[in-house]
């Protein structure tokens, strides 16, 4: 019983040594969290392929990125708030439009 203890424990570790550099992603909150993780399973079994997600995993976002995704959420944001003005504004238009009908 303590050897299948102790195999199961062994595995686990193992599972999370091996997938630590997803881990440490996600942990992280990098937005690149799922890539980064098949990267790791795929070519994680090559020494190489471990320590290059390990280094993408601790490796910031760089400047130009960050300001390149900080970018679109405000014309994301922007695009948004035109939308729905542009719909109140047909909302109103039909609605006056209605009323003159009914004053005739």
């Amino acid at each position: 019983m303590m050897h299948i203890l102790q195999n199961v424990l062994l595995t686990v570790v193992a599972i999370a040594l091996y997938l630590l550099p997803a881990i440490i992603a996600d942990r992280k909150k990098r937005r690149s969290v799922l890539l980064l993780a098949l990267f790791n399973v795929m070519f994680g079994w090559t020494i190489i392929g471990w320590f290059a997600a390990l280094y993408w995993a601790l490796h910031p976002d760089s400047v130009r990125t960050l300001q390149r995704i900080v970018k679109k959420n405000r014309c994301a944001s922007t695009q948004g708030t035109i939308d729905a003005i542009v719909s109140r504004a047909h909302t109103r238009s039909a609605r006056a439009t209605d009323d003159q009908r009914e004053r005739r």
